[in-house]
């Protein structure tokens, strides 16, 4: 006993050691410290091997959150996520904070595994009146504070008298009681500069190496007296440090050329690789507005994790959320006004390829985009984004601020930063997102044969499709042909759909299955670019059929490449490659 109690204390000093370290190097380890939490910084400090935790340790973050001045009518929201650092099943609960009424006597509750939820905490003035000076002396102002996670809510109110309030929120758990800190300050007018900034995200795309581009956003004063802002970046944000947004890939699903025509929505540009669409998806902004019952849209990425942004309506009912055929969450898109949401799918995912699928089970509801949380984003050099310019002062009218990027000495690979606008009439953050490429990237692409028994996988990418082939059992057989980089002329899109219940990956340049049944198939998106005549060094890639299975075996050998002593037979010739 005393020397398992020995080897476990050498562990956790150590791992403290790294955290301390790692921490010391970000502003202060006292100041990060108290900002994560003495309990949380404990459970993070042994956070890195299950043998040290026995049962659930709850993390949350971030411990704090200041959501500014509320006057009458006004809300605000902030969201807190909710993770299990141990092992084994954590059931946690609240009541919100003391003090406060229920309007139901009952509390919101969840149960972690190895996954994360999100309590998400909306504040709101219920007195829509501004009061006079007299009036406000003695006065008390109602507030409601509603807590909502996985698709349920509770809602609690208090009257409150002028002035900051700070109110503790405990959440209690299996793995342990955590306490947020929720600041406020009840006025009694609405604020006289109201700040609105759009966009709130950036997509800059795919940006060539040693490119400069630049997009801009608009802050308008939508108050009476002048308003007086000012731009900065934020550096090595983190939401579970600072409460900014959690860093990923932000994709935008607006197509510029089809806005506000009131036609249904049509994929385009890098889009046209891994989304597809299910029904007749009308734009609404430019953007795809799913209205009508199971209307689908589907979406490759590969990463850790992925979050929805769509528009909330009157007209909104419920949107279902799946993770490579998986359901994973569900929410309402109704609200009264409509509003900008993020909906949180999934994150901690294994690192690899997934499908995301959205699926309208009624009403309407708008996509703006998704973000991607990926292990390999980038950190850029100093400089290599700008604001300009940086602060001003608008009356009435609109300030057009302009986002520089300069990817001249930016690696490739994608890259996410914030910018913070404040004011003295509110605040907000604009994220900003993208790739950096190489302009000369090879024009070959080697594809790879992976096989199970009968079932044959091609990639291009093997290091993105790590975990399916490892829970599939895949080997590797070596490269099997190869295809042309996007932009080759004289070559289109190589397309990959797989059926589950077959175990089989069927490929077509033809975006329609090229007359194959489609049936039980999901699209996959492009694995490369092949070509459809016989270009200079092409030869024909054939595909080969086994009926008794209803697998698909490809090969650039005219005997099939040993397939036929498998029950193979020639299908045709599916392109040309190298």
């Amino acid at each position: 006993m005393g020397k398992r109690f020995y080897i476990t204390t050498i562990t956790v000093s150590l791992l403290t050691l790294l955290i301390l370290n790692r921490l010391s190097g970000q502003g202060g380890l006292t100041a990060k410290i108290r900002e994560i939490g003495k309990a949380d910084f404990i459970s993070l400090a042994r956070a890195d091997t299950k043998e040290n935790l026995p049962g659930p340790v709850l993390l949350v973050t971030p411990r704090k959150t200041d959501l500014g001045p509320l006057g009458p009518g006004e809300s605000a929201k902030v969201s807190f996520t909710l993770k299990n650092l141990g092992s084994g099943i954590l059931e946690w609960s609240t009541r919100g904070p003391e003090g406060w009424s229920l309007l139901e006597k009952r509390e919101l509750s969840g149960i972690l595994r190895d996954d994360s939820n999100f309590l998400v905490i909306h504040l709101k003035s219920l007195n829509n009146l501004e009061k006079s000076e007299t009036d406000t002396r003695n006065s008390l102002y109602p507030i409601q504070l509603t807590l909502e996670a996985n698709n349920d809510s509770i809602a609690c109110r208090k009257d409150l008298p002028l002035g900051t309030h700070r109110e503790t929120i405990k959440t209690i758990s299996t793995g342990g009681i955590r306490t947020v800190f929720l600041t406020f300050k009840v006025v009694k007018e609405k604020s006289a500069h109201l700040m609105e900034v759009k966009p709130i995200r950036l997509d800059f795309g795919i940006v060539g190496q040693g490119k400069q581009v630049n997009r801009n956003i608009k802050i308008t004063n939508k108050g009476r007296n002048t308003l007086k802002w000012k731009a900065t970046i934020q550096e090595n944000h983190n939401m579970s440090l600072s409460g900014s947004p959690k860093p990923g890939q932000y994709v935008s699903f607006l197509n510029e050329e089809i806005k506000g025509t009131g036609i249904f929505y049509t994929i385009t540009g890098r889009l046209k690789d891994v989304m597809s669409i299910s029904g007749r998806l009308l734009e609404e902004g430019g953007y795809p507005s799913l209205y009508s019952r199971n209307d689908t849209l589907r979406y490759q990425f590969s990463g850790t994790g992925i979050a929805v942004f769509f528009w909330k309506n009157p007209d909104g009912g419920n949107l279902m959320a799946y993770i490579d055929n998986k359901f994973m969450n569900m929410d309402d898109c109704y609200a009264e006004q409509e509003e900008s949401v993020e909906f949180p799918v999934a994150d901690g995912l294994p690192d690899g390829s997934h499908t995301l699928t959205l699926v309208n089970s009624d009403g309407r509801v708008t996509i703006e985009g998704v973000k991607i949380y990926k292990r390999n984003m980038m950190k850029g050099t100093p400089g290599w984004i700008k604001v300009l310019p940086n602060t001003g002062m608008t009356t009435r009218e609109t300030d057009y601020v302009n986002i520089l990027i300069n990817a001249q000495q930016l690696n490739p690979g994608y890259y996410s930063e914030n910018i913070a606008i404040s004011s003295d009439g509110g605040e907000a953050v604009v994220e900003v997102s993208l790739e950096v490429s190489v302009d000369n990237v090879p024009r070959i692409l080697d594809v790879y044969r992976y096989a199970k028994g009968f079932h044959y996988l091609y990639t291009t990418n093997p290091k993105a499709e790590t975990e399916r082939l490892r829970v599939g059992g895949y080997k590797k057989q070596g490269i099997a042909f190869r295809l042309f980089s996007r932009g080759t002329p004289g070559t289109t899109e190589f397309y990959r759909w797989y059926n589950l219940q077959k175990e089989d990956y069927f490929y077509s340049y033809e975006r329609s299955g090229g007359g194959k049944s489609l049936k039980g198939y999901s699209f996959e998106g492009t694995i490369g670019n092949i070509a459809t005549s016989r270009l200079t060094n092409t030869r024909e890639l054939y595909r080969w059929f086994n009926p008794s299975t209803g697998c698909h075996f490809y090969t650039t050998d005219p005997k099939g490449g040993g397939g036929t002593k498998k029950g193979y037979g020639f299908e045709g010739i599916a392109g040309y490659v190298r």
